[in-house]
């Protein structure tokens, strides 16, 4: 596997705790990233609404996707490595990527 920004991936949750610790995550880094081909940075998709959380719209998606009603929570950013992908999901549209990109970058600028 080898995900790109905007595909929807599974991976442990280095925050959870348990037997269940996997959790779909949204690969937002482009190109750039110095080691874009073995490490990447991702936002945690989540079926808790935040405040500030953006839906997962079914219009946000190309193609797969998550089983139920989900958003994604921008400030939790992860950076697993191609090793500890477990599985592709899906990918979202570009547009919805960039709006996730848009809301992290509030955080950290």
């Amino acid at each position: 596997m080898q995900p790109e920004r905007g595909d929807v991936v599974r991976s442990e949750d280095p925050f959870k705790i348990g037997t269940d610790s996997q959790r779909p995550w949204l690969i937002i880094n482009n190109g750039t990233h110095p080691f874009s081909d073995e490490q990447y940075l991702a936002v945690a998709i989540s079926t808790s609404r935040y405040h500030r959380s953006l839906p997962l719209e079914p219009d946000a998606r190309e193609v797969g996707g998550v089983p139920c009603e989900s958003f994604v929570a921008p400030w939790a950013v992860h950076s697993p490595r191609i090793e500890d992908l477990i599985a592709w999901q899906g990918r979202v549209s570009d547009r919805f990527t960039d709006r996730v990109v848009d809301e992290l970058e509030t955080y950290v600028r």
